[in-house]
């Protein structure tokens, strides 16, 4: 752990040591760590020349670690001030990169991506290079790379602190399994929402890249454009935007307490949420690996029991008395942690 502070191994072997115990000559501490004398002397001097550890007098000088609060707190400022300057020359040599481009060709705005592989490790770079939040347009064809490996966020986002928003195409809740792997995206922090068709596929990094498909609607991901920032890309990121404000966030079942004279099972539940997103009965069939006419008779079960006119009233209905809780869509979870093999690029 305190490598990120520029401690080698053997320095940070020795510092530990002299935290858990008093005073130490070298030969104690090569004894103690199995190291060559000359390794722990070159650390020692480190981790004295840091300001972590002290040089006691005497005939066989010793060493003793200093108030780990105050020496490691120095550590950090000096690292953080170091960061500091790192990050406003990053931002010098940005704003030096899009002035050095702002005059070149129009053509050099964009890029044409070709080969499935291409195009597959076009997006994982589309989601490593993402600092702040990944935006996309969900819907088939995906991508895969040459070793099999789908671009998605669950392997490339996972664990940093990144946004991540998709729009699916409500059809896409049809597909076998979907309903289960959007449900495990937003509990593990995504933001998803549906619109009744997808106008196309879409990936977009922090507003400094964009992918989209060469054809509106291929057969085949196999060819992409890489949009750079441009009046394009600022198109494209304003058509999200516009989607997102239409689109319908889903709101999974969560249990919820119903009165002592009622009962509601989990996959009651279940189809009460999938109507109020406006599925049929044959989609939800597929989702719940149930046979079509038995999904027909418990919709029609549920209409007579809530005495709803409509399916989605149906829904309406459910919450108001407790059957089914719509969870609450969260304003920006840590990282898109993707359980599809979906937002592959794009």
């Amino acid at each position: 752990m305190l490598e990120v502070l520029g401690l080698d191994k053997p320095a940070q072997a020795l510092y530990l040591v002299l935290v858990d115990n008093p005073p130490m000559c070298v030969d104690e501490l090569c004894h103690r760590l199995d190291i060559d004398v000359e390794v722990a002397l070159q650390a020692l001097m480190r981790l004295e020349d840091g300001g972590l550890i002290s040089r006691l007098p005497g005939s066989i000088p010793s060493y003793t670690a200093l108030p780990p609060d105050h020496a490691l707190e120095v550590l950090i400022l000096a690292r953080e001030r170091d960061i500091h300057r790192v990050r406003a020359l990053a931002e010098r040599l940005t704003e030096r990169h899009r002035e050095a481009r702002r005059g070149r060709d129009s053509a050099a705005l964009i890029e044409v991506v070709t080969g499935r592989d291409g195009v597959a490790r076009c997006g994982q770079q589309l989601f490593k290079r993402a600092e702040r939040e990944i935006r996309g347009i969900d819907a088939p064809p995906y991508a895969q790379a040459s070793d099999g490996e789908r671009v998605n966020s669950a392997t490339e986002v996972v664990g940093r602190t990144v946004r991540s928003r998709f729009i699916h195409a409500r059809d896409t809740l049809s597909v076998p399994g979907v309903v289960a792997r959007v449900e495990a995206d937003i509990s593990a922090g995504e933001e998803v929402r549906f619109l009744p068709e997808a106008p196309m596929k879409l990936i977009i990094a922090d507003d400094q890249a964009a992918l989209i498909p060469l054809l509106a609607t291929p057969q085949v991901l196999d060819a992409c454009i890489l949009v750079h920032p441009s009046a394009l890309l600022d198109a494209l990121s304003t058509l999200f935007e516009s989607l997102w404000g239409q689109a319908q966030p889903y709101l999974p079942g969560a249990p919820a307490s119903v009165s002592p004279d009622e009962f509601v099972n989990d996959e009651e539940r279940q189809i009460i949420s999938l109507l109020a997103m406006g599925m049929s009965d044959e989609a939800i069939a597929r989702q719940l690996g149930i046979g079509h006419r038995t999904v027909q008779r418990r919709v029609q079960a549920l209409l007579g029991r809530l005495g709803a006119a409509s399916r989605f009233q149906a829904g309406v209905l459910a919450a108001s008395r407790g059957w089914w809780q719509p969870d609450q869509e969260r304003p920006g979870g840590p990282s898109g942690l993707r359980g599809q093999a979906g937002h592959i690029g794009p």
